[in-house]
């Protein structure tokens, strides 16, 4: 059921309120894709996996994870882009940990305001999806990109909004995630191949960390 839920014909968007759900899913699509690539800037999915707490019930094996830090993103993605024709999903993990890791306050100042930072971060970020995806589509691979949900507006999450306009402008498919119990409960905003906003209910989704 996972594996029919990204495509390869452009970027997957996964959104978030709640990262235990995020990983649950993440590490279901990592597992159940042979050779599968996760990119981990926020090291969520790489400190379960070290801890022994990520009890896969299925996996296709060949996991490949990267967990760059500043000044090795780009020449990280290089070595990725080089590895994708032996994989079959790349997962980048998450885009709200992209901008913290390279949004550095003392670049502000008079000359720089904050939403020229912003902007130059948002173009990078854009280029990186924009090889990822492309260099997908030629291959057959999928690419997914998560997202967290930042801020609570008047009973609702909101998502920060330069990831909100990217990912809306750039997402084929657009999916969103929580948990209800044991079960992973994902709602389909967006997809070639299913109806707007179904609801798909994951049994036993949750329970693919041991916690």
């Amino acid at each position: 059921m996972y594996e029919g839920l990204v495509v390869d014909s452009g970027l997957n968007s996964l959104l978030f309120s709640d990262p235990y759900a995020k990983t649950c899913f993440t590490a279901a699509l990592a597992f159940r894709f042979e050779n599968a690539i996760y990119i981990d800037l926020d090291l969520a999915f790489t400190s379960y996996l070290k801890s022994g707490l990520l009890v896969p019930a299925f996996c296709s094996g060949g996991l490949k994870v990267y967990t760059p830090s500043l000044g090795m993103f780009v020449s990280m993605l290089q070595d990725v882009l080089d590895s994708m024709a032996d994989s079959s999903i790349v997962i980048l993990d998450s885009i709200n940990s992209f901008y913290n890791m390279y949004y550095n306050y003392k670049m502000v100042d008079a000359q720089k305001s904050s939403s020229r930072v912003l902007g130059r971060l948002n173009h990078l970020l854009s280029c990186c999806l924009m090889f990822l995806v492309s260099n997908g589509a030629k291959l057959g691979v999928p690419v997914l990109a998560t997202s967290m949900l930042r801020y609570r507006k008047d009973g609702g999450w909101i998502q920060s909004p330069a990831s909100r306009r990217l990912l809306q402008k750039k997402s084929a498919v657009l999916i969103g995630v929580d948990r209800r119990g044991d079960d992973l409960v994902l709602v389909m905003h967006r997809h070639p191949a299913i109806a707007a906003n179904t609801s798909i209910v994951c049994h036993n989704g949750a329970k693919a960390i041991q916690v």
